[in-house]
C-alpha cells in the first residue's frame, strides 16, 4: 500500500481544490474537525498508481488548499467505483470490457495482457463545517457526506453524489449528478448522465442534459427561475408552480406541477 496525508496549515473551513483523474473521492464534513485533511492511498506498493500518489502536489494560500494528483504514466487498466477504466495514449475510458486478459472498448481491442492492471487511487477527505469543494476528474466518482458551502464538480464520466450544499455548479459528460439538497444557486449540465435534485430551496436553477433525465423537487422556500432542458431525456419537476418555470424537451416527456 502507498499512502500520503495532507493536512491544512490553517484551522477552520477551507476551499479545497482536488484534481484526481481516476479513482474515487469520499468526503466527510465534520462539525468537530479543526483542520482539513486529505488522505491519498492505493493498494499498490509500486507501479503507476503508487507513483501518482507519491508525486501528488499540494499548495496552500490562506484558507485555499489545492491538491493535484498526476495522471498515471503509461497504458494501464483497473477497477474504480466508476467501473473498469483503461488509460492509453493519454485518454481514460470507463465502462469497458476486460475478458481473458483482453481489453475492448466498443468492440475494438485496445490492450492485451501486456497492459498492467493497477489498483484505484482513493482520496479520503475530511473537511470542517463551512468548507467548499472544487473537484476535477476524468472518471473519478465523488461522494460527499454532509453539507458544504459551495461545490464545483467537473468530470468526463465520473458521478457526483452530494448530501447538500448552498451552491452547486456541476458538469459531467456521461456521469450522473445527484444532490440531496441545494439551498441557493444550482447549475448542472450533462450530455448523457442523469441529474436528480431531491430538495431544491434556491433562487436560481439551470439544469441541462442532452439525453439524460432530469428529476427535481422544489420546496416552498425556493424562488426565482427554474430552468430545465433536454433533447431526448425526460423532465420531472415537482413543487415548481410558484416558480418562474422554463422547461423543454425535444422528444422526452415533461411533467411539472
Amino acid at each position: 500500500m502507498t499512502e500520503r496525508t495532507f493536512t491544512s496549515a490553517s484551522a477552520g473551513p477551507v476551499v479545497l481544490g482536488l484534481d484526481l483523474p481516476v479513482g474515487s473521492v469520499r468526503v466527510q464534513v465534520l462539525d468537530s474537525l479543526t483542520s482539513a485533511r486529505v488522505v491519498l492511498r492505493t493498494k499498490d506498493a509500486s507501479g503507476p498508481a503508487a507513483d501518482a500518489v507519491a508525486q501528488a502536489r499540494s499548495r496552500q494560500d490562506g484558507q485555499a488548499l489545492a491538491i493535484e494528483v498526476p495522471e498515471m504514466s503509461g497504458d494501464v487498466s483497473g477497477q474504480s467505483t466508476g467501473g473498469i477504466f483503461v488509460r492509453g495514449s493519454g485518454n481514460v475510458v470507463s465502462g469497458v470490457v476486460i475478458s481473458g486478459g483482453m481489453t475492448m472498448v466498443n468492440g475494438r481491442v485496445v490492450g492485451g495482457s501486456s497492459v498492467p492492471t493497477v489498483s484505484a487511487i482513493e482520496a479520503s477527505v475530511y473537511l470542517p463545517a463551512g468548507s467548499s469543494l472544487a473537484a476535477v476528474s476524468t472518471s473519478s466518482t465523488v461522494e460527499v457526506f454532509g453539507y458544504l458551502e459551495r461545490v464545483e464538480f467537473r468530470s468526463v464520466s465520473g458521478d457526483l453524489h452530494l448530501d447538500g450544499a448552498r451552491q452547486l455548479i456541476a458538469s459531467s459528460t456521461s456521469g450522473d449528478i445527484h444532490a440531496g439538497r441545494v439551498t441557493e444557486r444550482l447549475a448542472a449540465r450533462t450530455v448523457s448522465g442523469d441529474i436528480s435534485i431531491r430538495l431544491y430551496d434556491g433562487s436560481h436553477a439551470e439544469l441541462d442534459s442532452t439525453s439524460g433525465d432530469i428529476i427535481a423537487q422544489a420546496t416552498p422556500a425556493s424562488s426565482g427561475l427554474f430552468s430545465a432542458s433536454t433533447v431526448s431525456g425526460d423532465i420531472h419537476a415537482d413543487g415548481t408552480r410558484h416558480l418562474r418555470v422554463n422547461t423543454h424537451s425535444v422528444s422526452g416527456h415533461v411533467r411539472t406541477h
